[in-house]
């Protein structure tokens, strides 16, 4: 099954970073572990970012023998619940 994730790209320029987001479609049987991230919060506010007050997660997605980190918006909690499939009706995170 396919998840709808938002996704905190940050992207480093040399002189400064450039902090966005965008939406992004993980299969769920690639998914590797899904953790609060509390890493991301401490950057942002350094940064002085209009993303600091958000909750993120660290999901590791496994592409044959690499890993590949996708640093999401939303708490681990709500991330496992979409991989597991609560409740009758199809969710989507943050949309």
């Amino acid at each position: 099954m396919l998840l709808k994730i938002r996704q905190l790209v940050i992207e480093n320029l040399g002189y400064k970073r450039n902090i966005s987001t965008k939406n992004i479609y993980l299969n769920s049987t690639n998914i590797v572990s899904v953790a609060d991230y509390s890493g991301a919060e401490t950057f942002l506010l350094s940064e002085g970012s209009q993303y600091s007050s958000n909750n993120f997660s660290l999901i590791r997605v496994g592409h044959g023998n690499t890993i590949e980190e996708v640093i999401a918006f939303g708490e681990a909690e709500e991330i496992y619940s979409l991989i597991r499939g609560d409740g009758n009706t199809r969710r989507l995170l943050n949309d």
